[in-house]
């Protein structure tokens, strides 16, 4: 007899062959280059995150619906007083179920209750049903037996006794189907259905609400003007919440012909408020605001859950591979024979003590010199920087801040040069953790710093303020180490970056452009040269914290970066993190159409109140995703995630609206005015 093996057996088996599979699968992604495979992961997984969104969009508003998209007659005042008149006019108000429900699947106790529901609304409207017409069922009596039953216990007839000399309801023409297409009286169905109505004579005429246009009107005055039957009864169908008032207006007017002995009318007073589909030069604008929505979707949600994931894919797979590996990292440092630490200044009486009495509190043991430049100054910078243990360069002329920095670095003696600007102040760590940086990247010739925000003030710091304090958060954190995991960092920050002194044996600063830092580091790319980034290498620097400075530097900024990408376009177009930053302007403008433009389009609706009801989660769902996507790089300053609802709810727009100003005076030729040092240039 075949011996049963233990239970127990196969729950030990099974364990190791997933700890197998486990350790296969992350061996195969350990030895996967990084940036091979996690972009396309990243990217499918971002394209998930853009899916789930408009899923839960459309669940929100199913949920809408449901809570609150169910309105009455009571709300569409226009349709309502158009019943009201067609009843003092004598037409005979029909129940059509509550929301037009097909009875023929309803129990007798769910057909009483929906028509008792339909009944209260009716008359809070002051309107007066007199008979309930099925819907679904030519004949408009419920076919079911327990159900007519049960609709009758409500007070409410089933059937309308017949007019005298005419028949009952039970004989119904139905001659105008599907004439919502119609759009000629030349028109075969036209000329068929005026033959066929003249050779039946019929007692009673049914109609759509859906169906009438000029032409079905058309067609039933010609046949009740020329026709000598009497007492016709003429009964419209499926009139709803969004049935036009016209409709009504229309067919309560046929009482005016002696063949016609009554008008009913069959009404679900409930239902869900559509919101239509008006059109904008022949352009429905239900497809414009679609076009709106995706357009965001694309060039917004999409690439921030990309670059979130992809950092935190990168980042999850450097520290496994750190922690099973390599052996842990040296921390002595390799002194090279000098560090020079650069600082050029221009008018920086206010910030400038502090930046050089950061350099001189460095825990770096090796040799270093720190060397100011005043660049002509016109305040007190000059004598400020003569109180320093510093080498001093005191140009009495306003060169610019390139030519003082290529001074600075022809007067330097050390292998690395460092450089900052006054307005920064370094932390007392950084100049150890460049050295180190180098030293375990011998292939690496220029290193970017980590560059916070000083807030250090006593006074409460503006909304701007704190504005820009999550936008360094999500430039350092996410697009520069993205950029630093292939040695392409786009732009090694004025604030702090370390060079090797023989990148320029290759290329200097220039003053062709107004942003010094991103014309060098173009030009090191250019030329193959590796840039990484060293997170723990701290620098805070001073922002703007009025709108007017802001713009400001923001005008400098954006227009530099739009003649850096004119200045080295055939190397740009070629670059994948250029060519995103230059879309970025084009992006805005489009944007910034759309959002114009979006007012004008939501005001084509006839329910401005409920379009704002269903646009609302298409706002805020995207909204509480981008703050789940960034608020993990918020944890260590806490308070900046009180500010990450109103930064998104308005920084966006902000740059939108300038970098759309900066690259129409671009592109046209325009130019703008830009105070730089001690000059006012005019850039083309």
């Amino acid at each position: 007899m075949k011996k049963i093996k233990d239970p127990f057996f196969y729950f030990i088996n099974l364990k190791n062959k997933i700890s197998m599979f486990r350790k296969k699968f992350l061996d195969l992604f350990r030895s996967i280059s990084i940036n091979e495979c996690l972009p396309i992961i990243s990217l499918i997984l971002a394209a998930s995150v853009c899916y789930s969104t408009l899923f839960l969009c459309a669940e929100v508003n199913h949920v809408n619906d449901e809570s609150f998209g169910h309105v009455t007659i009571l709300d569409e005042y226009p349709l309502l007083n158009a019943l009201r008149d067609a009843q003092t006019k004598g037409a005979i108000m029909g129940i059509q179920g509550s929301e037009h429900e097909n009875y023929t699947t309803l129990t007798p106790i769910q057909a009483k209750e929906n028509v008792e529901k339909a009944k209260q609304v009716f008359e809070k409207a002051g309107l007066f049903p007199s008979v309930f017409i099925s819907p679904y069922d030519e004949s408009g009596i419920p076919g079911i037996p327990s159900v007519r039953q049960a609709i009758e216990s409500a007070n409410i007839p089933t059937q309308l006794p017949a007019l005298e000399n005419a028949g009952d309801l039970t004989y119904i023409n139905e001659y105008t189907r599907n004439w919502r297409t119609m759009n000629s009286s030349s028109d075969p169905r036209f000329q068929a259905a005026s033959e066929m109505i003249r050779a039946e004579k019929p007692e009673t005429i049914l109609l759509h609400a859906s169906d009438w246009n000029i032409y079905t009107k058309k067609f039933l005055d010609n046949y009740l003007l020329s026709t000598e039957e009497r007492n016709i009864t003429i009964r419209m169908d499926d009139i709803e919440l969004n049935t036009p008032k016209e409709v009504i207006n229309n067919i309560s007017q046929m009482t005016k012909y002696k063949s016609v002995g009554r008008i009913i009318l069959a009404v679900s007073p409930i239902g869900i408020w559509t919101y239509g589909d008006p059109t904008v030069k022949g352009i429905k604008v239900n497809n414009l605001l679609a076009f709106c929505y995706w357009f965001f979707i694309l060039t917004a949600l999409l690439p921030l859950s990309f670059y979130i994931i992809w950092k935190s894919l990168s980042e999850w797979k450097l520290k496994n591979i750190k922690n099973n590996y390599l052996t842990p990292n040296n921390k002595d440092i390799d002194y090279p024979d000098l560090v020079s630490i650069i600082v050029p200044a221009y008018n920086e009486e206010k910030s400038i003590g502090k930046c050089l009495e950061s350099m001189l509190a460095q825990d770096y043991l090796g040799k270093t010199e720190i060397i100011a430049v005043n660049d002509g100054s016109s305040d007190l910078t000059s004598e400020i920087i003569s109180k320093y243990a510093v080498k001093f360069i005191d140009l009495k002329v306003n060169l610019g801040k390139a030519n003082a920095l290529n001074i600075a670095i022809e007067e330097s003696k050390g292998d690395i040069l460092i450089f900052t600007d006054s307005d920064s102040y370094m932390d007392k760590s950084a100049v150890s953790s460049l050295v180190k940086c180098f030293n375990e990247n011998l292939d690496v010739q220029i290193v970017a710093g980590n560059v916070f925000i000083n807030n250090d003030q006593e006074k409460k710091p503006p909304l701007i303020k704190y504005f820009q304090m999550i936008e360094y958060v999500i430039e350092q954190e996410v697009l520069r180490y993205l950029q630093g995991l292939k040695g392409h960092v786009l732009v090694c920050p004025g604030p702090l970056t370390a060079f090797r002194k023989s990148v320029f044996d290759k290329i200097q600063y220039s003053d062709e452009t107004i942003i010094e830092d991103f014309d060098i580091t173009v030009k090191a790319l250019k030329n193959s040269m590796k840039i990484i980034r060293d997170p723990e290498a701290k620098v805070y620097t001073n922002v703007p914290e009025t709108i007017t400075d802001w713009y400001k530097q923001r005008r400098r900024w954006g227009y530099g970066n739009l003649q850096v990408w004119r200045l080295h376009k055939h190397w740009s177009i070629r670059d994948p993190w250029m060519v995103l930053n230059y879309l970025g302007y084009i992006n805005g403008i489009v944007s910034i159409m759309l959002f114009i433009s979006l007012p004008y389009l939501l005001l084509q609706y006839n329910n401005l109140q409920w379009i704002f009801l269903r646009g609302l989660p298409f706002t805020i769902v995207p909204l509480l995703i981008f703050a789940l996507l960034i608020s993990p790089f918020l944890i260590e300053d806490k308070k900046l995630l009180l500010f990450l609802i109103p930064y998104l709810l308005i920084y966006p727009t902000m740059r939108s609206v300038i970098h759309s100003y900066f690259y129409i005076c671009y592109i046209s030729g325009r130019g703008l005015n830009v105070q730089w040092g001690s000059k006012n240039i005019h850039l083309k």
